[in-house]
């Protein structure tokens, strides 16, 4: 009974920003070194777009920018492809170049310390995580027993990942790998924090 009321608090706590950003769509009307004007919003302030450049071979992503205010962002990542900046084009900023806004936010990733916050948080944001053990076994082989921003950017330009879900005590923070950024919250009462190693998955069950 206990726990029935425990999950039944944690379902009432999540009671705001249970929506994702969507994606948007836009252009660079300008650019002033590592800065950009657009010609409409990307969505929230922290929110990550990839930038498109179209040639005459075909079309190309070549950075990552971050909004900071109204129309306003700045780069943020001039490698979005891993190529290790061998076969980037540059510049990586162009006036004129696509904004593609909320990227891959469609392919989420959540980190609970339990499995019933963990199917609590999928059902709340209506979306199916990705499987938590792809970023255990990437953690596993780097030898790393907690997971730092250097980390979910790694694993999520390498996989794919949009947004992380990350379940804290209090809160469960959308958080953009890219910008490292939480970009929106919903108050969460977590009743379990025991099952954390580091978070709910089941390799190790």
């Amino acid at each position: 009974m206990k726990r029935i009321l425990s999950i039944l608090i944690a379902t009432i706590s999540l009671i705001y920003a249970t929506s994702l950003p969507s994606k948007s769509y836009t252009t660079i009307t300008s650019v002033n070194k590592n800065r950009v004007t657009l010609q409409d919003e990307i969505g929230v302030n922290g929110q990550t777009a990839l930038v498109v450049r179209t040639l005459s071979t075909g079309d190309f992503a070549t950075a990552y920018i971050m909004q900071t205010s109204k129309n306003r962002a700045v780069l943020v990542d001039k490698d979005p492809t891993n190529g290790k900046h061998l076969a980037n084009i540059k510049p990586a900023l162009k006036e004129g170049d696509r904004v593609l806004g909320g990227f891959l936010y469609d392919k989420v990733m959540v980190i609970a310390p339990s499995k019933e916050s963990f199917n609590e948080i999928q059902k709340k944001y209506s979306i199916h995580s990705l499987n938590p053990d792809l970023f255990l076994a990437f953690l596993k082989a780097k030898k790393v027993s907690r997971p730092n921003k250097k980390h979910y950017k790694e694993f999520a330009k390498m996989v794919g990942v949009g947004l992380f879900i990350i379940v804290t005590e209090d809160y469960a923070n959308v958080y953009d790998p890219i910008s490292q950024k939480v970009i929106a919250k919903s108050e969460y009462l977590n009743t379990d924090l025991s099952n954390i190693k580091p978070f709910y998955n089941t390799l190790e069950d």
